[in-house]
């Protein structure tokens, strides 16, 4: 239950990332892209410091064994570069209902997979048929882009043919440090230990690379309407950070993926309600897929 709980948690608290960063994207600055990127690692890698001191001051463990500083400080810069910048990259390119199913039909996969090979874990008929009926909603979903945003609906435009591949690799990246994630914490890693350096390193590589590519008056020019959505962007994406590695204490990766992805069920909701957007059959059926395969994995986890 505190698996399930914390699963479906972050796909709260990402949703509310994702629509604060889609108002953040910007398809012709690179630049931008890398600095939103690093602004929104900065509250994470904050609550993981104090969080590692408050453990250290109380005589717990807190930090990172030696060797597991470099593997965690590259999975910190996979997940930032293959993940996050790709994934804005994707949001700018082609909107929340591109961007974010496809990138979640690749995680759910890759996690799977890499779930099975490196940790064992198994992939029941129950399971399997869950996550094909939440990759279908995926699916589904991601037809609603041409109603819902026009200007990025399935065509043959450059922007959009770029999306494609971002969102994916993005989805790769994500799952596979999620299977990094996840045998750490089968190693009795604390949580804050776990994510304290994959946070911090994106704040320190983003960080000096927007200081070189732009200079710091740049940076310090950025308006305060973004440092506000950044840093709320930042504060939903800590809060989805930690839920989800939380959630990987007690479930595999597979159902962390599976409960963690009906953000995009989530998102197609938000617009409706808080953009108006039309309802349409593609998020309808998509919808009532995702609470199906939701409701087939909450019954595997009451057993």
């Amino acid at each position: 239950m505190r698996g399930t709980f914390l699963g479906v948690l972050s796909a709260v608290f990402y949703t509310a990332t994702n629509m604060t960063l889609r108002q953040l994207a910007d398809s012709d600055d690179l630049d931008r892209t890398i600095w939103v990127t690093c602004n929104k690692a900065v509250p994470a890698a904050t609550v993981a410091w104090i969080i590692v001191a408050w453990r250290g001051w109380h005589g717990l463990p807190a930090l990172p064994p030696r060797k597991l500083v470099l593997p965690l400080l590259a999975t910190g810069l996979f997940m930032q570069t293959g993940g996050n910048i790709l994934f804005q990259i994707a949001l700018s390119a082609g909107g929340l209902a591109l961007s974010v199913p496809l990138c979640f039909a690749t995680l759910i996969t890759t996690g799977a997979v890499l779930g099975k090979v490196l940790l064992g874990e198994p992939i029941t008929s129950q399971s399997a048929f869950a996550m094909g009926l939440l990759i279908l909603s995926i699916l589904l979903l991601s037809m609603d882009a041409e109603v819902t945003e026009p200007e990025v609906a399935w065509n043959a435009s450059g922007l959009v043919l770029a999306a494609i591949p971002a969102a994916c690799l993005s989805g790769v990246s994500y799952g596979a440090c999620g299977v990094v994630i996840r045998r750490m914490l089968i190693r009795k890693l604390p949580v804050s230990t776990t994510l304290v350096l994959m946070s911090s390193s994106g704040v320190v590589s983003l960080g000096l690379v927007s200081l070189i590519r732009q200079g710091p008056a740049a940076l310090a020019a950025t308006p305060r309407e973004d440092f506000a959505l950044m840093a709320l962007a930042g504060m939903f994406n800590a809060a989805a950070f930690f839920s989800v590695a939380a959630a990987m204490k007690y479930i595999t990766v597979v159902r962390a993926n599976m409960f963690n992805a009906t953000q995009v069920a989530m998102c197609a909701i938000a617009g409706v309600l808080i953009f108006a957007e039309p309802w349409t059959g593609w998020l309808v059926s998509g919808v009532l897929l995702t609470v199906a395969g939701v409701v087939l994995i909450g019954r595997r986890s009451s057993k």
